[in-house]
């Protein structure tokens, strides 16, 4: 059995047994481990998390611990260190870490707040040997087809749009006149780990220089374009191919430029480039084809559709539109709202949703000498019509319209609304009562003029 479910950092342990740590007795040294595994990639995983967050297509899987107040993550433990380091890098004092291992660290937590990742998807397992079996199909290997299967070098080179390496194969395939069969070896070798072999060739400068060939960009596409006649080249080409396939030139013998420079300053004098070889007007390796028909023209890529954004749990987005500022009260109120999921903890949304509105309310009175009750009663109003008293002086001066406030007075003034001022006193004091995430959420929204009347704009 799993069960999908949604935590916070804090409610996260390193698992003691990863294989990856080997013996640890504590979740201090368990961090330190991680983070020796290699303190570079740790860096970068902690300024990817910072920046962009984390992967919305993935999840943590969990048990639950032994004592069932927390959950110990079982894949999952570096992002998981990263998060508690950028979340409290104060973690770290714990640890055996050097200082010199520590400040490259707190450095890259600057800036980050834990709203910006939680709460965090996981997948809750019943035990560990069920967690097991999914876990070795993510991290050891093929499987058969079994487990995930890493991209081969011309994959990711397509994937990120550089063709340079491969429409030179396509060009050498379409023209060089193999057979069926020796197109198939030659592609399927190329494909593969000896790809690497011939990008190495084709993008040092000796290549580069030698065939003439320049890139060019086209939008997000790097496109190999041959400034060498196409006749000539695809000799070249082929000579390179075979010897690549014949293993006479391998990642061992082509370690550095001088071992480039000395395999092309070694092809026979009729490879070598000289004054007939040059190509009256350059054209990309896509676009040449002289054995045969022509190419097929390439479909344009589709169109990349915009992620849709996950709808916001949270009570409060991560963005205002009004000034935080001037209130250290009101940035306290906007962090926790900013934490706070609406179906978890409906109950403290509803408290400080309250406190917020009427934050904003009594500022706005006191920034203009309104009463905050009737004169000599020595009593205050009540929240509903201190926000009536507000609404009709905002107006009265022109700085919101009627029509701003509409919503507001929908959700939180209308005492059938489910986040009205009344409903969330008596979310307080009742003891049944429960608000909707629904209704939570429309009362932010619809209380952000009131903000921006007492606050300004951001």
């Amino acid at each position: 059995m799993t069960e999908h479910l949604e935590l916070s950092i804090d409610e996260l342990l390193l698992d003691l047994d990863n294989p990856r740590l080997g013996s640890v007795s504590s979740q201090s040294e368990a961090l330190a481990s991680l983070v020796r595994l290699n303190p570079g990639h740790f860096r970068n995983l902690m300024a990817s998390i910072r920046d962009d967050g984390l992967d919305p297509g993935d999840s943590l899987y969990v048990i639950l611990s032994e004592d069932g107040q927390d959950f110990v993550v079982l894949e999952g433990n570096r992002r998981l260190s990263a998060l508690k380091v950028l979340a409290n890098p104060d973690v770290l004092a714990g640890t055996d870490l050097s200082d010199s291992e520590k400040k490259p660290l707190v450095r890259e937590a600057t800036g980050f707040e834990s709203s910006q990742v939680e709460p965090i998807r996981c997948v809750r397992f019943d035990d560990r040997d069920v967690a097991n079996d999914w876990i070795r199909r993510r991290d050891t290997g093929v499987k058969a087809g079994e487990g995930r299967i890493n991209w081969k070098p011309l994959e990711i080179q397509r994937f990120s749009g550089d063709y340079t390496t491969i429409d030179v194969i396509e060009f050498v395939g379409r023209n060089a006149a193999y057979s069926k069969e020796e197109r198939t070896q030659a592609q399927s070798a190329l494909g593969g780990g000896k790809s690497t072999n011939l990008t190495r060739l084709l993008e040092s400068a000796r290549g580069r220089t030698h065939l003439g060939i320049t890139v060019q960009h086209e939008g997000s596409r790097k496109t190999p374009v041959l400034g060498a006649d196409p006749e000539w080249a695809l000799r070249v080409l082929k000579r390179i191919v075979d010897d690549i396939l014949s293993n006479k030139v391998n990642s061992r013998n082509l370690n550095k430029a001088s071992d480039i420079e000395k395999y092309f300053v070694g092809l026979p004098p009729e490879l070598q480039p000289g004054p007939d070889t040059a190509a009256a007007t350059p054209k990309a390796f896509k676009d040449i084809s002289f054995a045969g028909s022509p190419p097929k023209p390439r479909r344009k890529p589709a169109a990349k559709k915009k992620a849709v954004p996950r709808a916001r749990k949270m009570l409060a987005p991560k963005k205002h539109p009004f000034d935080v500022s001037g209130s250290k009260k009101l940035r306290m109120l906007v962090r926790e709202a900013g934490s706070l999921n609406t179906e978890r903890f409906p109950l403290s949304c509803a408290f400080v949703l309250r406190a917020v509105v009427e934050l904003a309310v009594n500022d706005y009175m006191d920034a203009n000498s309104l009463p905050r009750g009737q004169k000599g009663s020595g009593r205050e109003f009540d929240l509903t019509k201190k926000v009536d008293h507000v609404l009709r002086h905002v107006v009265s001066n022109s700085a919101l319209s009627s029509s701003d406030f509409r919503a507001f007075r929908r959700h939180l003034l209308d005492k059938r609304s489910g986040c009205s001022i009344q409903a969330l006193n008596g979310f307080v004091h009742g003891p049944y009562d429960v608000p909707t995430p629904a209704a939570l959420r429309a009362g932010w929204e619809s209380t952000i003029p009131v903000l921006i009347a007492t606050f300004g704009k951001a």
